[in-house]
């Protein structure tokens, strides 16, 4: 039985059982993100309208526990080392790599919006897979009864300690066989930006109304990307579907 390697992060476990003879097959599969192709809603009075929304997600590490440790995963069984920056208002699917690990079952998850920590590191970083050097950058329109103002986000979602992930763990339901023929992995950025206070902004005639650093807007913003509104994660049986 192999291990997960720990090449990407030497502070993460190797999976519950290596080396114990307990017999878990490995498994290895697909991972995509599948787009929900949504790029226009609705927040009070003010219909918003997604022109670019880019957003850097992995490595993703899965857990046999229902959460884990600030930095560990006491029982791992899986990984996505790959990190994909994602149209997330493309329709269709994006490849994120290749689930490798164990079948068993999955109760949570631990993973980085492009930007980490290691362990030798004296700070957090950004891959040079996300945009801008950011976790998401997200650009649109703003309007409200004829008046409308540009807005543009550059998010920054960071792990707040050395060794640890950007999140440290969302809750998975999900188990993972040697039929399991891929993941899904789904998120839907105008629910992350569906509590910003656009109408102030078209109020104030800000335009472009910037959603940077240490204003409540951009707060919210990371707040559902990592606690609120975090990315779903769905093991697929069965013959996977052919690529387009």
């Amino acid at each position: 039985m192999r291990c997960l390697l720990r090449s990407l992060f030497p502070f993460v476990l190797f999976l519950a059982g290596c080396g114990t003879g307990t017999g878990q097959p490995d498994v290895s599969f697909p991972a995509v993100f599948t787009s929900p192709a949504t790029n226009e809603f609705v927040v009070g009075d003010v219909t918003v309208t997604l022109d670019e929304a880019r957003v850097a997600f992995g490595p993703a590490y899965f857990c046999a526990s229902a959460s884990g440790s600030a930095t560990l995963c006491d029982a791992a069984v899986g990984e996505i080392r790959r990190i994909t920056t994602i149209d997330a208002l493309g329709e269709g699917e994006t490849p994120l790599g290749t689930y490798a690990g164990f079948a068993g079952d999955v109760r949570s998850a631990s993973y980085d919006y492009g930007i980490h920590w290691f362990l030798p590191e004296q700070e957090a970083a950004a891959s040079p897979e996300a945009p801008g050097g950011h976790s998401a950058r997200v650009r649109g329109v703003a309007s409200r009864a004829g008046t409308s103002v540009r807005f543009e986000a550059d998010i920054d979602v960071k792990p707040l300690f050395q060794g640890q992930r950007a999140v440290p763990t969302t809750k998975v339901e999900g188990t993972v066989t040697e039929a399991t023929s891929r993941i899904e992995v789904q998120f839907d950025v105008t629910s992350w930006f569906s509590a910003v206070d656009f109408g102030a902004a078209i109020d104030a005639g800000v335009d472009p109304f910037v959603i940077g650093p240490g204003a409540q807007d951009y707060t919210s913003v990371v707040n559902r990307m990592v606690s609120t509104h975090p990315p779903s994660f769905v093991f697929v049986e069965g013959e996977a579907p052919a690529a387009p």
